[in-house]
């Protein structure tokens, strides 16, 4: 069971099936015995729990899907060349590995925020680019101070790179040969085949990035609530919970096409979230299967909660939890604040309650 809005919800369907079974015993002990029912006649097994002083997270449930953020387009050099040989959707290339291979020649990945524009080669002026070639070189492992100046050290890097990539060692990275993204990447797609011939700019293939990010469609009056850096919490495929936070949020709301009835109709607008995952996944065989994210609405700080199960609802409205003290029960009415589903627990106060005490709830 979930929230179904981020604003603040008191009572109704919360408190679902847990205190639905508390509901019904109390029906079930009026109508047998005539009167509230008696401490230590129930009709269902009970066990103890404790009441706890903690924080409570309401909640807001939305469908998300699995998928990789960033989006990077690799395209062939300045000259017609064949294509020999294309890494698999899927792969992973990190930093030196080979994106593609051209006319038999390796196209490098190294990592920059700046495009290559030009040769890199012995004697060229001074830049940016040369800066972030030294930077891959000396991360590489190859004696080079980074600079922005292509001297004498940064051709003898060159070349022993180009030896260890089974390339010809001319010390000189002409256009195209390598390609600067901001780091690591996923092959999604491929644009050509091996052994297909290209011309100069072609698409080769489409890129990622390598961690697994979840993609929300949000209605836009939830989206008013969020903030970049709330955290969620995001139920994955098989079963398991991971933490995560919104990166990012879309500015414009966009309607979908609906193929209902009428074909073609737009949906109902949403706006595009993003949300990174704390940990790192792994999992390679889980891009755009479909998850459950878990929002927060709201939080409660250092207050008391009990399981929602331990409600006892009361004939003229309200709640009230059953404290059991040694050896005797008693009703505490108590009024409910948020509830959390993912803990299954509800915030509450109430005269004579305290941190410790222990409640009636449902046995399992």
């Amino acid at each position: 069971m979930s929230a179904v809005s981020l604003h603040r919800r008191r009572v109704p369907v919360l408190v679902g099936f847990a205190a639905g079974v508390v509901v019904l015993v109390a029906i079930l002990a009026v109508s047998l015995g005539g009167g509230s029912p008696a401490r230590g006649a129930h009709t269902v097994p009970t066990a103890l729990a404790r009441v706890v002083r903690t924080d409570v997270v309401e909640r807001q449930q939305v469908s998300g899907t699995l998928g990789y953020g960033g989006s990077y387009a690799v395209a062939n050099g300045p000259a017609a060349a064949v294509v020999t040989w294309l890494p698999p959707a899927g792969a992973v290339v990190a930093r030196g590995g080979t994106l593609y291979e051209s006319a038999g020649q390796p196209v490098a990945l190294l990592y920059g925020e700046r495009p290559a524009y030009r040769d890199l080669t012995f004697g060229m002026s001074d830049g940016r680019d040369v800066l972030e070639l030294e930077q891959n070189l000396r991360a590489l492992g190859y004696a080079v101070r980074p600079s922005t100046h292509f001297g004498v050290d940064t051709l003898a890097a060159v070349e022993q790179w180009q030896r260890a990539l089974h390339a010809l060692a001319t010390g000189t990275l002409s256009l195209g040969s390598v390609v600067f993204l901001p780091g690591p990447v996923r092959v999604a797609s491929e644009s050509v085949a091996a052994g297909a011939s290209v011309q100069p700019a072609a698409p080769i293939l489409a890129a990622t990035d390598t961690q697994p990010v979840v993609l929300v469609a949000l209605d836009p009056a939830a989206v008013s609530q969020l903030r970049v850096g709330d955290p969620v919490l995001v139920t994955m495929p098989d079963g398991s919970n991971a933490d995560g936070r919104v990166s990012d949020i879309g500015r414009v709301a966009t309607a979908a096409s609906s193929q209902g009835q009428g074909g073609g109709q737009p949906g109902s607008p949403t706006v595009p979230v993003t949300v990174r995952l704390l940990a790192r996944v792994t999992r390679g065989a889980l891009d755009q299967a479909p998850v459950q994210v878990a929002i927060t609405a709201q939080a409660a700080r250092g207050v008391l909660a009990v399981p929602v199960g331990a409600l006892l609802a009361q004939p003229g409205g309200g709640y009230a939890v059953a404290v059991h003290d040694n050896g005797v029960t008693r009703d505490v009415t108590v009024t409910t604040g948020l509830f959390d589903d993912v803990a299954g627990r509800v915030q509450v106060s109430g005269a004579g309650l305290a941190a410790g005490m222990h409640v009636e709830v449902p046995a399992q």
